[in-house]
């Protein structure tokens, strides 16, 4: 899951978001359709989210890289949530964060200069029964997680970096020389054949006795 500015973090967006109700097609033959695409498809209903927002800042989110922010986070969409939803502002700066456990009803809003960089801490993320591809598996928990919500939202012009480097394996024939020196030198090993990276022996074992796609 090699994720980086939003529109990329969701490329994937295994995500991240499991049921999200707000983003599941209406299942109906009276819905407006998007046009021009080769398949009906119903039109997808924006959330609604209330009319308030708060801070990370409020709660105690520290800028910089360092400090770990998962906490903050978490306050501030409870604090939200109570209030029966809203936005949670993300101001300029570099956040550090675990997983963000996502409620219904709100809106993370990362502002142009916000920088939300996952923890590369494996410890932060347990293993979790979940789907993955549309088979029943267990995997650890995403960097942005919720299940069966509503009015869930992502705005702004912030960049989300998963750190999909620390997760997943890289084939040196998608890298450039020099990056792909870096990633050998950085630690992790390679395959009998020399052409893919991976984080650590347990991600090769891993990578070797899966039949789809998990994380370890």
């Amino acid at each position: 899951m090699k994720t980086k500015p939003l529109h990329q973090l969701f490329l994937a967006a295994s995500f991240l978001l499991a049921s999200c109700s707000s983003l599941i097609a209406q299942n109906s033959d009276s819905y407006d359709t998007y046009k021009g695409i080769e398949f009906k498809m119903a039109k997808v209903n924006e959330p609604v989210i209330p009319n308030y927002s708060v801070n990370i800042k409020d709660f105690g989110a520290v800028n910089g890289g360092d400090v770990l922010n998962t906490k903050a986070f978490a306050d501030a969409i409870d604090a939200v949530s109570k209030k029966g939803g809203g936005k949670v502002i993300i101001p300029p700066g570099i956040w550090l964060t675990g997983p963000i456990i996502l409620k219904s009803n709100i809106e993370l809003h990362a502002q142009t200069g916000a920088l939300i960089k996952f923890s590369t801490d494996k410890t932060l993320y347990p293993i979790i029964e979940t789907s993955f591809e549309g088979l029943n598996t267990w995997r650890c928990i995403s960097p942005i997680y919720g299940k069966n919500l509503e009015n869930v939202a992502f705005t702004g012009n912030g960049v989300w970096d998963g750190s999909g480097e620390a997760w997943r394996q890289v084939k040196k024939s998608k890298l450039t020389d020099e990056q792909w020196k870096k990633f050998v030198s950085s630690g992790g090993v390679l395959n009998e054949k020399k052409d893919s990276w991976y984080p650590s022996e347990q991600y090769l074992k891993g990578a070797k006795g899966a039949d789809q796609n998990i994380m370890i």
